[in-house]
């Protein structure tokens, strides 16, 4: 076993252990034969013991190489992760690069809970960054075009849902869902403004006193209206990226 975990993670060291175990027993082997005929001595003791403690190393031996040999496989052959589409009424999950359309998972999940709620919304595969003849930067520039689009679906249909999933949300810890960069107007923090939307503290404090003087705001036009300091052309850099999540 140690000399396979060898040959398999191409390692020279463990080779050369799995020939002083291999050379070991033999010795060991030896020595029991030539004292088996004599009665039980200090020197049977010795080999018995001697061979019970490198049971136990070339036991400890293979299982970590196991885990290495387990390790480099996965990290040489990383295993895809697997979206698919739901049916809003069924929860019926399509995968689109399934063979045949049959839309059934290449591997089974965890069963659902009855009674729960089918999930209706399955974010898509990220997008191809380095194929050939694609920008990455405007790959990725796109496809988180794409899932500010999606978000902003989500808070119209399944407010709730798009709440636990805190998007426009990025002053809150622990949030995992990536909506693409979106920005809840009427919650965010005046820091969190100025960071994410790359604008000047001042202009981040005016719109956290606008907002708080209406009570939240609807549109990007209202933010041209009420704040000096914001011009058009300004708002044309950041509109793409505000929601307006009402109080």
């Amino acid at each position: 076993m140690v000399l396979t975990g060898a040959i398999k993670l191409r390692s020279q060291l463990h080779g050369m252990l799995a020939g002083g175990y291999f050379a070991v027993i033999l010795i060991n082997c030896g020595l029991s034969a030539a004292t088996d005929t004599e009665p039980e001595t200090t020197a049977n003791v010795l080999v018995s013991v001697a061979y019970f403690i490198m049971m136990i190393i070339g036991m400890v031996h293979v299982a970590f190489l196991g885990a290495r040999v387990r390790a480099e496989h996965f990290h040489r052959h990383p295993q895809p992760r697997v979206y698919g589409t739901a049916t809003p009424r069924t929860g019926h999950v399509r995968y689109p690069n399934h063979p045949a359309g049959t839309g059934q998972a290449p591997r089974p999940g965890p069963p659902r809970r009855s009674g729960s709620p089918a999930l209706s919304h399955y974010p898509p595969p990220p997008p191809p960054w380095h194929q050939p003849g694609v920008d990455p930067a405007l790959a990725r520039a796109r496809w988180r075009a794409g899932r500010r689009e999606e978000a902003r679906k989500l808070q119209a249909t399944q407010p709730s849902m798009a709440a636990e999933l805190m998007i426009g949300r990025p002053d809150m810890p622990g949030r995992q869902y990536d909506d693409g960069g979106l920005v809840d107007v009427n919650h965010v923090p005046a820091e969190h403004l100025a960071r994410h939307l790359h604008i000047d503290r001042p202009l981040a404090d005016e719109i956290i006193a606008v907002r708080d003087v209406h009570n939240g705001l609807s549109t990007p036009e209202e933010l041209i209206v009420y704040c000096a300091a914001l011009t058009p052309e300004k708002l044309a850099t950041f509109r793409d990226r505000l929601i307006f999540i009402p109080r």
